[in-house]
């Protein structure tokens, strides 16, 4: 692998509990702390921190589009590295979990707000607003890029769930 081919680079997605992808590309587009970062063959030595959203990498012309959350990624010696929480493609993904797990986050934002401890209170809104960032980037990941029976089902969800549109 680590870009076997003269335009491409080696592309490592790891989780806790599994080697999500392992493949060389053309290219790689994350979502870091400073926002959407791109990498190429080439690309000089670099880390950057993750944030819960979608990423894509190109494979042979083909893009392929997928959610990381909070993690690192690592870019050195012709290859990425990404090291996340958790890695998800669209058609991994259920519309139904999506909502549930913004709603359940939604819930324990707002009873970490009343926490009377302010470090724990920190710490519990953190996690809360972290967990709705990662049920956003499934939801934006199955708008833009799932199947079209997990795009009806979102819509169907979001207004069920009374998820109010973050786009």
């Amino acid at each position: 692998m680590a870009g076997s081919g003269a335009n491409t680079t080696g592309l490592i997605v790891v989780t806790p509990y599994k080697n999500f992808y392992e493949g060389d590309v053309t290219s790689v587009v994350i979502s870091a702390t400073d926002g959407q970062m791109g990498f190429m063959a080439g690309h000089p030595p670099l880390i950057v921190s993750l944030v819960p959203g979608v990423s894509h990498f190109i494979e042979n012309g083909v893009t392929r589009y997928f959610t990381v959350s909070e993690g690192y990624c690592e870019v050195s010696n012709n290859r990425v590295l990404i090291v996340c929480n958790a890695a998800e493609f669209p058609e991994d993904l259920s519309p139904r979990r999506a909502c549930k797990s913004y709603t359940e986050a939604r819930k324990a934002l707002d009873e970490a707000r009343r926490i009377e401890d302010k470090d724990a209170r920190e710490v519990l809104i953190k996690e809360s607003e972290q967990a709705m960032a990662r049920a956003m980037a499934r939801r934006h990941l199955i708008e833009a890029h799932g199947s079209d029976h997990q795009k009806e089902r979102i819509k169907v969800l979001v207004k069920e769930y009374g998820w109010i549109d973050p786009f």
